[in-house]
Protein backbone atom coordinates (compact mmCIF):
# COMPACT_ATOMS: atom_id res chain seq x y z
CA UNK A 1 0.00 0.00 0.00
CA UNK A 2 1.22 3.48 -0.77
CA UNK A 3 2.32 5.63 2.10
CA UNK A 4 -0.15 8.29 3.12
CA UNK A 5 -3.17 6.23 2.04
CA UNK A 6 -5.20 5.17 5.04
CA UNK A 7 -6.43 1.60 5.14
CA UNK A 8 -10.15 1.17 4.57
CA UNK A 9 -11.68 -2.29 4.58
CA UNK A 10 -15.32 -2.88 3.75
CA UNK A 11 -17.27 -5.15 6.09
CA UNK A 12 -18.39 -8.60 4.90
CA UNK A 13 -22.02 -7.56 4.35
CA UNK A 14 -21.01 -4.59 2.17
CA UNK A 15 -18.68 -6.79 0.12
CA UNK A 16 -21.43 -9.38 -0.39
CA UNK A 17 -23.92 -6.69 -1.42
CA UNK A 18 -21.37 -5.38 -3.93
CA UNK A 19 -20.62 -8.72 -5.59
CA UNK A 20 -24.22 -9.98 -5.61
CA UNK A 21 -25.30 -6.67 -7.15
CA UNK A 22 -22.60 -6.96 -9.82
CA UNK A 23 -23.56 -10.56 -10.62
CA UNK A 24 -27.27 -9.76 -10.90
CA UNK A 25 -26.64 -6.68 -13.06
CA UNK A 26 -24.58 -8.65 -15.57
CA UNK A 27 -26.88 -11.70 -15.55
CA UNK A 28 -29.97 -9.52 -16.03
CA UNK A 29 -28.23 -7.66 -18.84
CA UNK A 30 -27.20 -10.89 -20.57
CA UNK A 31 -30.71 -12.31 -20.25
CA UNK A 32 -32.36 -9.14 -21.54
CA UNK A 33 -30.04 -8.96 -24.52
CA UNK A 34 -30.33 -12.64 -25.48
CA UNK A 35 -33.91 -13.72 -24.86
CA UNK A 36 -34.92 -13.11 -28.46
CA UNK A 37 -32.36 -15.59 -29.75
CA UNK A 38 -34.19 -18.76 -28.75
CA UNK A 39 -37.80 -18.39 -29.88
CA UNK A 40 -41.06 -17.14 -28.39
CA UNK A 41 -41.45 -19.76 -25.65
CA UNK A 42 -38.00 -19.10 -24.20
CA UNK A 43 -38.52 -15.35 -24.58
CA UNK A 44 -41.65 -15.54 -22.40
CA UNK A 45 -39.92 -17.72 -19.80
CA UNK A 46 -36.80 -15.53 -19.80
CA UNK A 47 -38.88 -12.35 -19.52
CA UNK A 48 -40.71 -13.78 -16.49
CA UNK A 49 -37.43 -14.83 -14.86
CA UNK A 50 -35.97 -11.40 -15.65
CA UNK A 51 -38.86 -9.56 -14.00
CA UNK A 52 -38.86 -11.85 -10.95
CA UNK A 53 -35.12 -11.44 -10.46
CA UNK A 54 -35.60 -7.70 -11.03
CA UNK A 55 -38.02 -7.55 -8.10
CA UNK A 56 -35.54 -9.44 -5.89
CA UNK A 57 -32.88 -7.01 -7.10
CA UNK A 58 -35.09 -4.06 -6.09
CA UNK A 59 -35.27 -5.44 -2.55
CA UNK A 60 -31.52 -6.11 -2.55
CA UNK A 61 -30.86 -2.55 -3.68
CA UNK A 62 -33.07 -1.14 -0.92
CA UNK A 63 -31.32 -3.34 1.65
CA UNK A 64 -27.93 -2.28 0.31
CA UNK A 65 -28.78 1.41 0.54
CA UNK A 66 -30.23 0.93 4.03
CA UNK A 67 -27.10 -0.95 5.14
CA UNK A 68 -24.88 1.80 3.78
CA UNK A 69 -26.94 4.47 5.54
CA UNK A 70 -27.05 2.59 8.89
CA UNK A 71 -23.35 1.77 8.82
CA UNK A 72 -22.48 5.28 7.66
CA UNK A 73 -19.81 3.63 5.56
CA UNK A 74 -18.73 5.90 2.80
CA UNK A 75 -15.99 5.78 0.28
CA UNK A 76 -12.41 5.15 1.36
CA UNK A 77 -10.54 8.31 2.32
CA UNK A 78 -8.29 7.94 -0.74
CA UNK A 79 -11.23 8.07 -3.17
CA UNK A 80 -11.70 11.17 -5.22
CA UNK A 81 -14.72 13.04 -6.42
CA UNK A 82 -14.87 11.05 -9.63
CA UNK A 83 -15.17 7.75 -7.72
CA UNK A 84 -17.92 9.19 -5.54
CA UNK A 85 -19.68 10.58 -8.60
CA UNK A 86 -19.56 7.23 -10.42
CA UNK A 87 -20.90 5.42 -7.35
CA UNK A 88 -23.77 7.89 -6.96
CA UNK A 89 -24.52 7.73 -10.69
CA UNK A 90 -24.56 3.91 -10.59
CA UNK A 91 -26.92 3.88 -7.59
CA UNK A 92 -29.20 6.40 -9.29
CA UNK A 93 -29.21 4.48 -12.57
CA UNK A 94 -29.90 1.16 -10.81
CA UNK A 95 -32.90 2.67 -9.00
CA UNK A 96 -34.15 4.25 -12.24
CA UNK A 97 -33.64 0.98 -14.15
CA UNK A 98 -35.77 -0.99 -11.69
CA UNK A 99 -38.51 1.66 -11.76
CA UNK A 100 -38.36 1.87 -15.55
CA UNK A 101 -38.51 -1.93 -15.92
CA UNK A 102 -41.62 -2.14 -13.77
CA UNK A 103 -43.10 0.82 -15.60
CA UNK A 104 -42.37 -0.71 -18.99
CA UNK A 105 -44.16 -3.93 -18.11
CA UNK A 106 -47.13 -2.21 -16.48
CA UNK A 107 -47.67 0.27 -19.32
CA UNK A 108 -47.80 -2.39 -22.03
CA UNK A 109 -50.30 -4.98 -23.10
CA UNK A 110 -48.51 -7.85 -21.34
CA UNK A 111 -48.83 -8.37 -17.58
CA UNK A 112 -45.93 -8.23 -15.19
CA UNK A 113 -45.29 -11.78 -13.97
CA UNK A 114 -43.41 -11.94 -10.68
CA UNK A 115 -42.79 -15.49 -9.45
CA UNK A 116 -45.89 -16.62 -11.34
CA UNK A 117 -48.16 -13.86 -10.04
CA UNK A 118 -49.91 -11.90 -12.76
CA UNK A 119 -49.78 -8.17 -11.98
CA UNK A 120 -51.80 -5.94 -14.27
CA UNK A 121 -52.46 -2.24 -14.23
CA UNK A 122 -55.07 -1.51 -16.87
CA UNK A 123 -55.16 2.25 -16.12
CA UNK A 124 -51.37 2.34 -16.51
CA UNK A 125 -51.41 1.35 -20.17
CA UNK A 126 -49.85 3.83 -22.54
CA UNK A 127 -50.23 4.31 -26.25
CA UNK A 128 -47.75 2.21 -28.20
CA UNK A 129 -45.28 5.06 -28.97
CA UNK A 130 -45.05 6.03 -25.29
CA UNK A 131 -44.72 2.43 -24.17
CA UNK A 132 -41.92 1.95 -26.73
CA UNK A 133 -40.12 5.02 -25.34
CA UNK A 134 -40.23 3.54 -21.83
CA UNK A 135 -38.78 0.31 -23.26
CA UNK A 136 -36.09 2.29 -25.08
CA UNK A 137 -35.09 3.93 -21.78
CA UNK A 138 -34.92 0.55 -20.07
CA UNK A 139 -32.81 -0.96 -22.84
CA UNK A 140 -30.30 1.87 -23.11
CA UNK A 141 -30.28 2.43 -19.35
CA UNK A 142 -29.08 -1.16 -19.00
CA UNK A 143 -26.30 -0.51 -21.51
CA UNK A 144 -25.25 2.64 -19.66
CA UNK A 145 -25.14 0.76 -16.34
CA UNK A 146 -23.01 -2.03 -17.81
CA UNK A 147 -20.62 0.44 -19.46
CA UNK A 148 -20.23 2.37 -16.19
CA UNK A 149 -19.81 -0.86 -14.22
CA UNK A 150 -17.07 -2.00 -16.60
CA UNK A 151 -15.37 1.40 -16.21
CA UNK A 152 -15.71 1.05 -12.44
CA UNK A 153 -14.07 -2.40 -12.59
CA UNK A 154 -11.35 -1.09 -14.88
CA UNK A 155 -10.59 1.77 -12.50
CA UNK A 156 -10.41 -0.68 -9.57
CA UNK A 157 -7.99 -2.89 -11.54
CA UNK A 158 -5.91 0.15 -12.53
CA UNK A 159 -5.64 1.31 -8.92
CA UNK A 160 -4.83 -2.22 -7.75
CA UNK A 161 -2.29 -3.16 -10.43
CA UNK A 162 -0.71 0.18 -11.37
CA UNK A 163 -1.24 2.58 -8.47
CA UNK A 164 -1.01 -0.31 -5.97
CA UNK A 165 -3.13 1.33 -3.30
CA UNK A 166 -5.03 -1.81 -2.28
CA UNK A 167 -8.36 -0.63 -3.70
CA UNK A 168 -9.40 -4.01 -5.07
CA UNK A 169 -8.21 -5.86 -1.99
CA UNK A 170 -10.61 -3.89 0.18
CA UNK A 171 -13.58 -5.24 -1.77
CA UNK A 172 -12.49 -8.84 -2.37
CA UNK A 173 -13.77 -11.55 -0.03
CA UNK A 174 -11.40 -12.30 2.79
CA UNK A 175 -9.57 -15.60 2.61
CA UNK A 176 -8.96 -17.10 6.01
CA UNK A 177 -5.66 -18.91 6.51
CA UNK A 178 -5.87 -22.58 7.46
Amino acid sequence: MMSGVRSHVYDAVTRRFHWVTAAIVFLQFAMGESWGWFGPVWKTVARNIHTSVGMVFALLLLARLYWRWVRRSGMPPSSGRMALGVHLLLYGLLIAEVADGVGWRLTGSHPLYVFGFDIRCTPCRLDRPWHDRVGWLHHYGAWLIVILACGHAGAALWRHLVVRDGTLGRMLPRVRPR
